[in-house]
């Protein structure tokens, strides 16, 4: 489901999982704070629950790696592991599709559109309010890095970083990405669903 704010015309994406089947939720928009209404979704365009509103957002993959840093190897990788892989070439667009779609899986290198010092994408990502972004896990590319480096995760809020010396084996490091991100938050998403809260 897309919103957009009354207050300052932000546009902002939910999951149809997280959309209740009753009643109705406030949330604040994530520019301004503005309180924003979502009612319930009608029974008809109840897509399967929120499992198949999961996966479908955690098929969508946003690459914001430029040409020159491998973006088609990135590309390559998520395609082979099923995702819909979504290819941005300007910061700016990247930044408003992370408000439009459900991605499950943001790649970025730490130089798109300029510099490392200079990444409009990852901060935007980094304060990023966790009830939207614990539902996708964003990878950050740079030729610095130790791969899974969970320290240097941690300090640039990502979820895991890749050295650029290793795209060839991302799909690997996705897989074991994900699949710690999963083990992470399965309990959360349980307890949520059970409370009907997703």
């Amino acid at each position: 489901m897309i919103l957009t704010c009354n207050a300052c015309s932000a546009k902002l994406s939910i999951p149809d999982g997280k959309v209740p089947k009753i009643g109705s939720v406030t949330v604040a928009c994530p520019k301004c704070q503005q309180k924003i209404q979502v009612a319930a979704k009608p029974a008809a365009q109840d897509g399967g629950g929120a499992t198949g509103a999961d996966t479908e957002a955690r098929s969508l993959a946003m690459v914001c790696v430029d040409p020159l840093h491998g973006q088609m190897s990135v590309k390559t990788a998520l395609a082979e592991l099923g995702y819909t892989v979504h290819i941005v070439n300007d910061p700016k667009e990247a930044v408003d599709r992370l408000w439009l779609a459900p991605y499950g899986l943001v790649i970025l290198h730490e130089e798109y559109g300029r510099s490392a010092d200079d990444n409009s994408v990852l901060k935007i990502l980094q304060p990023m309010p966790m009830s939207i972004r614990r539902f996708m896990y964003v990878g950050l590319i740079g030729k610095q890095y130790r791969t899974l480096d969970s320290t240097t995760a941690f300090a640039k809020s990502v979820n895991f970083v890749v050295a650029e010396t290793e795209l060839a084996n991302l799909k690997a490091i996705v897989q074991e990405a994900a699949s710690d991100n999963d083990r992470f938050y399965r309990v959360f998403r349980e307890a949520l669903r059970e409370s009907g809260k997703l």
